[in-house]
């Protein structure tokens, strides 16, 4: 289903595949009930699989059978072999559509792109039935698990935030270059003798560290310990706390959930698919994307004239103009911690760590949509990562600095905290050195 989705050329390939010709005969196989009499999960998905593909067809077949005749002149004009698969055809014809209206009279243009986004809409309904397919079966994942918050084990020692003159929250990057720079490493023990400063992390930094090699987990945990002294922001009923933790108890924890995780890092993949195939005009490389990215301040205050609309007929044929976008990006915010205008007029309002974090996240979400700073479809790997990059921003507003050097984090965390009047810094270990350089200087 993904080969399909991600690139049709690999339709007709796909016919003379031994996979395809597997999924074949377990269609049979199960609409027979010849392997299976207890309707069980897999069967279950397979199911609903072959209907979401059977969908797609009879959805390609329509088109054609309403375009026939044109379908024939191009074949003609064209000179297309006749395929018997009606997909094969109806994705042949759409493909390569700059190049087969290059080929073809005037007066088939435009029935030509109507049919091709006919098509390219099937495609699209089939890769968003399929994406939201898989999201519901991440949040089942998630759902499956909803006891592990009984089962896990906590020791948190709680610590006072007034004890320290600074707070540094640091992520998996600065640990490790804290662990294999000895000069860096020297620096920082002697910029924490020199003022009561404290550097923090929260257990997402765990997570991060159980995806490096096992062969330095042990190494890694001893870098936090010298580092932070395994003091963490972590969640209380009342909130955010500072707490020390044995890193173990923290890996034990974190080693329960990894299941969830997954399944939740699985569901980030899926949204971000659903919302390509499902808002193309949000997607990266998009008009609205670059200008987000170019700069993302004047992105929203373009649309400081449509504020204050009300009751103005929306224009279903208009995708691109400052107010369709408007209209569209306020639809987007429904149901959040904040709403579009109050994005715009810098007025979110937070009144207690709970709201905070749910502005946080929300942000984070709403920045995803836009393709703002976000990682390529491809990179599945970053795309993962960027779940604990949200729970970072969660935790690391409650310290004085953010250290990373992920560059995007930080971009995407200075605007979130600034929407939110959160007076944490952003800065990278070169910023660190050159702040600990110059303090000994003094």
């Amino acid at each position: 289903m993904t080969r399909l989705i991600d690139d049709v050329n690999e339709y007709s390939n796909l016919l003379e595949t031994e996979d395809w010709r597997l999924f074949l005969s377990l269609h049979q196989a199960v609409d027979d009930k010849k392997h299976c009499q207890r309707n069980c999960q897999s069967c279950l998905e397979f199911s609903i699989m072959m209907n979401m593909l059977c969908d797609f067809f009879d959805g390609v077949q329509r088109k054609n059978e309403e375009n026939d005749k044109l379908i024939a002149e191009l074949h003609h004009l064209l000179g297309i072999p006749i395929a018997s698969n009606h997909v094969s055809l109806a994705l042949d014809l759409v493909i390569s559509p700059s190049y087969v209206k290059e080929k073809i009279p005037a007066n088939l243009v435009q029935p030509y792109e109507k049919y091709a986004i006919a098509i390219r809409r099937e495609v699209s309904r089939l890769a968003m039935t399929h994406y939201l397919n898989k999201q519901n079966k991440c949040n089942l994942e998630i759902l499956s698990h909803a006891n592990l918050e009984q089962e896990q084990v906590t020791d948190y020692n709680p610590a006072s935030t007034s004890a320290y003159e600074e707070l540094l929250y640091v992520d998996q990057n600065v640990i490790s270059k804290y662990a294999n720079d000895n000069n860096f490493r020297r620096q920082i023990e002697n910029f924490k003798r020199k003022a009561s400063r404290q550097f923090i992390y929260s257990p997402y930094v765990i997570e991060d560290g159980v995806k490096m090699s096992r062969a330095r987990l042990s190494e890694y945990f001893d870098s936090i310990e010298k580092l932070t002294d395994n003091t963490m922001l972590v969640r209380s009923k009342n909130g955010l706390i500072l707490a020390k933790e044995n890193a173990q108890i923290t890996l034990d924890r974190v080693l329960l959930w990894k299941n969830v995780t997954r399944a939740a890092e699985d569901r980030k993949i899926s949204v971000m698919n659903y919302n390509y195939w499902g808002h193309p005009y949000y997607s990266r490389g998009s008009k609205l994307s670059e200008r987000a990215n170019k700069d993302i301040h004047e992105f929203l205050a373009s649309f400081r004239p449509y504020l204050c609309e009300v009751g103005v007929d929306v224009d279903l044929d208009d995708h691109d103009s400052d107010r369709a976008l408007y209209r569209r990006l306020s639809a987007a915010t429904i149901g959040k911690s904040f709403s579009l205008n109050a994005l715009v007029n810098d007025s979110i309002t937070h009144e207690s760590d709970a709201q905070c974090i749910a502005c946080i996240e929300h942000l984070c979400e709403f920045l995803d949509l836009i393709n703002y700073q976000t990682e390529p479809l491809s990179e599945l790997s970053k795309i993962r990562s960027s779940l604990q990059d949200t729970e970072h921003l969660k935790h690391a507003w409650k310290a004085d600095y953010f250290v990373t050097d992920d560059r995007r984090l930080r971009t995407r965390g200075d605007f979130i905290y600034a929407k939110l009047g959160l007076r944490t810094k952003f800065i990278g270990t070169k910023d660190l050195k050159e702040r600990i350089a110059g303090e000994f200087k003094d």
